[in-house]
């Protein structure tokens, strides 16, 4: 099979998922299916938009709880509907200490080779400052970003 034949299928499968995809987030059945008390994020046909705590989803509604009331919203005007995805601080905080302090000791043996310290001030005084730099860099990286479940 030529070069050509190989790149033809692979657009083809590429659309097919990508119209598959799309086709299942038409779905109502996606919306009746999430969790309650999950947060969520409802934006109506026209314009307005509700956030907050998802409480029942009906076959004809779906009630959000937002700004300290629950707000029924009838399925005909809902537009879309997303849900936030979970939240990784502690997991980017963990891997931002051991990227840092790596950087830390990188940064600290190449100070001390070029000023020919013999006793690693550098590294000694680089790594922690480069871990906790990399720890408050990782805590503070956005994270939980909002998943479309339907869409009319």
């Amino acid at each position: 099979m030529r070069m050509r034949d190989w790149i033809v299928k692979f657009a083809l499968l590429i659309a097919l998922t990508a119209a598959l995809s799309s086709a299942q987030k038409t779905d109502w059945a996606n919306v009746k299916g999430l969790t309650i008390g999950g947060e969520t994020k409802v934006s109506l046909e026209g314009g307005a938009s509700f956030r907050g705590q998802l409480q029942q989803v009906t076959d004809d509604s779906l009630i959000i709880a937002a700004a300290g009331s629950e707000r029924s919203l009838p399925r005909t005007q809902i537009k879309e509907v997303a849900i936030k995805g979970n939240n990784h601080r502690g997991r980017n905080a963990v891997i931002g200490l051991g990227i840092g302090a790596v950087t830390g000791l990188g940064v600290g043996a190449g100070v001390d080779h070029g000023f020919g310290h013999r006793f690693g001030i550098g590294e000694l005084l680089a790594t922690p400052i480069g871990a906790i730099l990399g720890t408050i860099i990782g805590a503070v990286w956005p994270t939980g970003t909002w998943h479309d479940v339907y869409r009319k």
